[in-house]
């Protein structure tokens, strides 16, 4: 072709660019984003084959068969867009985003001849990291036309293409990797931190909790490229893997945690059932890998239905923690009403950045599961605590004489079994009350009843080192302490008759026995002992009175 020739082409090529009405053109006014996906022509691909000119593409366009969106289980596509670069700036990406695209092939072509090869996409090395972006370079005043090739064998959603300079791109980039890198470091933590403590707790809630978040981790870690940037792994079959483990250690976990079975076991017959759902349908991953996007979809729909209704079942039967766990899911849920329905083509993308924003709701998921299981390892700490509170209590109960606030016979029987075993020092005071019938008799029980109060409240007072005070029953008190205190104690006994003798009971008597643990080692000896030299006490107290009396 001669330079007339060519000439003669290129303002052919310019003139019909200009004036060509079949698709609107995109226009570059300014230095910030546009989306061209709206703008743009699609189509079914048969063939992988571009034009081989700009002159050529009205020809090559006119056999392809146009179409208004992808089919979700995916296919291959051609996209076609004018592009003029009213603007006074050249460097710019061209960002395919929206969905997994496989293979992502595009051609430039300028209306002075030029051509740019784009190659990008999940199966090639990326350019910017987890981004689908490639440069191009469009000069000021000058008119484009982008030939892209999609395939994939699924679509998550609809495809989105749009142009943006390369400045804001790369700081688009920055932003959305550290706000993904981030939010997938947070739920990676939480999942070991969760695993640790159910090592030392063995709470199946936590477990359960740490496998959600660790399958999460790794579901949305394969949708954003972490395996293929780090490892150059590119395998599809993989991605929604996770996203069927996902329902099922999530359902788990609410099932553990809100203890369902017990309150409502319609809820949880329909929550096991949607566990063996994504178990069965998991395997389509690999063999059916069209449609495991959809499938997943359905599986988690379930799954999200049935947690917050479970949730709210149990928050207005007092549990409280089930009120974190509804938060929680709600962050799920109110990007699924947007992403979901899109997912299986039932309503339109409404969300730029699906993804991410799912991402950081799992985030904030994960924490406020984090919050739920704080406010249930409290919950039941406080009733642990009630319940020894209690425990402690109702042991007191067992061991205290209930009229005299002093321990009873059995305290008696484990302090004095204790102290024999720790020491052969130990010494048993036993201590009967003389005159307690003839009180009651004469003045009535409660006279009586207040002789052993006041007598048992003077035994608590004692200022001596490790003395302890029991009533075994009736009239009988008894002492243990070490033998040094063996004197000062029978100077108080004396001092307390003294006192009782003169405010209101003249006729008082305390009879003393004294065993010590170095004469015997067994506990009925040394009580037997103790009881005969008390009763010897009496006895010596009786004839000594009724010598004096005579």
């Amino acid at each position: 072709m001669n330079t007339s020739a060519r000439v003669l082409t290129l303002l052919c090529v310019g003139v019909l660019l200009c004036f060509n009405v079949t698709f609107a053109q995109v226009k570059l006014e300014k230095q910030t984003r546009v989306d061209m996906t709206t703008t743009g022509a699609l189509y079914m691909a048969t063939s992988t084959d571009f034009p081989k000119s700009i002159a050529d593409i009205d020809a090559w366009r006119g056999a392809l068969t146009p179409v208004n969106k992808v089919n979700l289980f995916g296919g291959m596509y051609w996209f076609v867009v004018d592009v003029n670069n009213f603007s006074t700036h050249s460097d710019w990406v061209f960002d395919p985003y929206g969905t997994i695209m496989d293979v992502i092939d595009a051609r430039l072509y300028g209306a002075d001849g030029s051509s740019q090869i784009l190659e990008t996409g999940y199966q090639r090395k990326l350019p910017y990291s987890l981004h689908y972006g490639q440069n191009i370079r469009l000069e000021p005043n000058m008119q484009y036309r982008l030939l892209v090739r999609i395939g994939s064998p699924y679509f998550a959603s609809q495809p989105g293409f749009r142009v943006m300079p390369q400045e804001e791109y790369q700081q688009h980039v920055l932003w959305e990797n550290f706000l993904t890198i981030g939010a997938l470091g947070a739920i990676l933590c939480l999942a070991f931190y969760n695993l640790f403590i159910f090592a030392s707790t063995r709470d199946p809630s936590l477990l359960f909790y740490a496998l959600y978040l660790a399958v999460t981790f790794m579901g949305w870690a394969w949708t954003f490229h972490i395996p293929t940037a780090l490892f150059n792994v590119h395998e599809l079959r993989f991605h929604y893997m996770w996203f069927f483990l996902i329902p099922i250690t999530s359902t788990l976990f609410y099932l553990q945690f809100l203890q369902v079975a017990k309150w409502s076991p319609l809820l949880a017959k329909l929550s096991w059932g949607n566990i063996i759902l994504s178990a069965i349908l998991l395997p389509s991953s690999f063999f059916a890998l069209p449609y495991t996007h959809t499938l997943a979809t359905l599986c988690i729909s379930i799954q999200l239905t049935l947690a917050i209704v479970c949730g709210v079942i149990s928050w207005r039967r007092g549990f409280k923690a089930a009120r974190y766990f509804i938060f929680a899911f709600i962050f799920l849920l109110i990007p699924g009403l947007f992403i979901l329905p899109a997912n299986v083509g039932l309503i339109p993308d409404l969300l730029e950045n699906a993804e991410l924003i799912t991402l950081l709701g799992t985030t904030l998921d994960g924490l406020f599961l984090a919050f739920a299981l704080a406010e249930r390892i409290r919950s039941l700490q406080a009733e642990r605590d009630s319940s020894l509170q209690r425990f402690t209590q109702a042991l007191e109960l067992a061991n205290t004489d209930s009229m005299t606030k002093i321990g009873n016979r059995h305290a008696f029987d484990e302090a004095l079994k204790t102290a024999l075993a720790t020491s052969a020092k130990i010494m048993l005071m036993l201590i009967d009350l003389d005159g307690l019938k003839r009180i009651n008799d004469q003045y009535g029980h409660a006279k009586g009843d207040e002789l052993l109060q006041r007598f048992a409240a003077a035994l608590q007072k004692l200022s001596i080192p490790t003395v302890s005070s029991y009533r075994l029953g009736g009239d009988e008190f008894t002492l243990i302490a070490e033998q040094q205190y063996e004197a000062r104690l029978r100077t108080a006994i004396n001092t307390i008759e003294l006192e009782l003798r003169q405010n209101g009971f003249p006729e008082f008597g305390a009879s003393v026995g004294v065993a010590y643990g170095s004469e015997h080692q067994q506990v009925s000896e040394v009580f037997s002992r103790a009881d005969a030299r008390m009763y010897q006490d009496k006895a010596n107290r009786k004839t000594g009175r009724t010598s004096a009396t005579a």
